[in-house]
């Protein structure tokens, strides 16, 4: 469970309507009731944790993009915080004079978040989030596991529920980064389609891994699995999300990390709800399977994701917060820059 400070408890008014450590089903609210949530997650901010929560087995990495930078003074600026060289600065040939730094393998702890919002403070005089820089986070193939039904539940969900977490990704962004689509595209068709061939032929762990390190630039890169040991924990051993928009916020980071740790711990758990993803799907289809509609609000959708991830109200009202973005759905998706607020640094 998430640890909660008091100050992100008495300061939003949504945690008087909602007592955090609760964990109520927001997907069967309606009336006034629903439209009250909206409301209070309208008025709240997302603040920067002390901590998730999450078990010391959970490992992630981060690349932070760039673009338009001083790079030498970032190399400098971060060597002399962190001189043994735990965040790394590597040139990007992808982004417009950009750089990508690279985070060591972390966990969830304070010196964790502690780091991140020290880099994010140093570089941000020194570069800029522009419209191709992306925020991949990696996270051990451990947590996923290695039963071969958390694999398939993990591409289902996926498949499913897309354009909620493509959306969700977008971070205060209102849209796509423009270059997502060459490096990081939308994939739930083809794992649709993967999900029906690996059932189809009751194939093994082994050939549903092969299978799916088809190519690395895609919203999931799966290229970096270990294939024995994908329940172990191992240097590199991990699953990579590439859709997520670049931020320099630490809150926003952190939100991200906790949804995409939390699909994963969901996939592998024995409350995952079948039933439901499948109706999902059969309502669906492959109506929003196109980015095109993923700058779009389905709150329905929104709502039944959050409520099966997440297990207390604190984590699913964050998880609206970013997801909901003020309610705002921007047409030119050529109009990158165009964002809304959501996070507020601490006191």
């Amino acid at each position: 469970m998430s640890e909660f400070s008091k100050n992100n408890i008495d300061e939003l008014s949504v945690f008087k309507f909602l007592v955090p450590d609760d964990n109520d089903m927001l997907s069967k609210m309606s009336g006034l009731d629903l439209q009250d949530l909206i409301i209070f997650i309208e008025d709240c901010y997302i603040e920067l944790r002390d901590r998730l929560g999450l078990a010391p087995q959970v490992t992630f990495g981060l690349e932070l993009e760039l673009e338009h930078t001083k790079k030498d003074e970032i190399y400098k600026q971060l060597h002399k915080v962190f001189p043994n060289g735990e965040w790394i600065v590597k040139p990007d040939s992808s982004l417009n004079n950009g750089i990508e730094i690279n985070s060591p393998v972390l966990t969830d702890k304070t010196a964790t978040w502690t780091s991140l919002d020290q880099v994010c403070s140093i570089v941000e005089p020194l570069g800029f989030i522009a419209a191709n820089s992306g925020g991949h986070i990696h996270i051990g193939t451990q947590v996923l596991g290695d039963k071969k039904e958390a694999w398939l539940n993990f591409i289902k969900l996926w498949s499913v529920y897309e354009n909620i977490i493509f959306r969700f990704g977008y971070g205060i962004y209102l849209t796509a980064r423009e270059s997502l689509l060459e490096y990081a595209g939308p994939i739930a068709k083809d794992l649709w389609k993967e999900y029906e061939y690996f059932n189809a032929n009751q194939s093994s762990l082994w050939e549903i891994i092969m299978r799916l390190t088809f190519r690395r630039r895609q919203a999931v890169n799966f290229k970096n699995v270990s294939i024995e040991e994908c329940d172990k924990l191992k240097l590199r051993n991990t699953i990579e999300f590439r859709c997520p928009n670049g931020s320099l916020d630490a809150a926003i980071w952190q939100n991200n990390v906790n949804f995409f740790v939390h699909m994963l711990l969901y996939s592998r758990s024995a409350a995952f709800d079948d039933d439901l993803v499948e109706k999902r799907h059969l309502v669906n289809l492959d109506r929003f399977a196109e980015l095109k509609w993923y700058d779009e609000i389905y709150l329905d959708q929104a709502l039944e994701l959050g409520d099966m991830l997440f297990t207390n109200n604190f984590d699913k009202v964050y998880f609206l917060k970013q997801y909901l973005k003020s309610l705002e759905v921007w047409k030119d998706r050529i109009d990158y820059s165009r964002s809304c607020t959501l996070t507020k640094k601490k006191n």
